[in-house]
């Protein structure tokens, strides 16, 4: 987990930089690094992870704890996004994420991701009168994070394993 988290914040820091980019939209694929988290961590430990990932990012991209705060939103919420993508798994507590079929971890990946930069940018805005903007922002970068996240789960399948 530790090469996974130098990797992540090596790439999400500088490669996809929206000034490197060009770009206002840029993948957050940081979120790989709750996504794929062994699921017998005990919560505590879950939650910790989660607020130290998101310090990072906010440190890197000086944001003031926009970061920090939605990874601990999907951090205390990862039990419930489990249960909802992986309900006919008989042991929550055996499964083995980055080892099931590529569908789920998709489905998984999709969902922890649109919930994740929903938070983020309601916390950029903090108001109703740029919901234009919140909404646009919002489903581009989802857009372009899961398939950013898609294309390394592909490359890394044989690693995961």
């Amino acid at each position: 987990m530790i090469v996974w988290f130098l990797t992540l914040l090596f790439v999400q820091t500088f490669v996809f930089d929206s000034m490197l980019l060009g770009t206002p939209f840029v993948p957050f694929i940081y979120v790989l690094l709750l996504i794929l988290l062994p699921n017998d961590l005990a919560p505590w430990a879950v939650l910790l992870t989660g607020f130290f990932i998101g310090l990072s990012i906010d440190f890197i991209y000086v944001s003031g704890g926009v970061h920090t705060t939605a990874c601990i939103i999907i951090s205390y919420a990862r039990p419930l996004f489990i249960r909802a993508v992986y309900s006919d798994t008989i042991s929550l507590q055996n499964l083995k994420i980055e080892q099931e079929s590529f569908g789920e971890l998709f489905r998984y990946t999709a969902f922890v991701i649109l919930v994740h930069h929903f938070f983020v940018f309601v916390f950029v805005v903090g108001s109703t009168e740029r919901i234009g903007w919140l909404l646009n922002a919002w489903l581009t970068n989802s857009l372009i994070t899961i398939l950013a996240s898609a294309f390394i789960l592909v490359l890394t399948q044989s690693i995961r394993k």
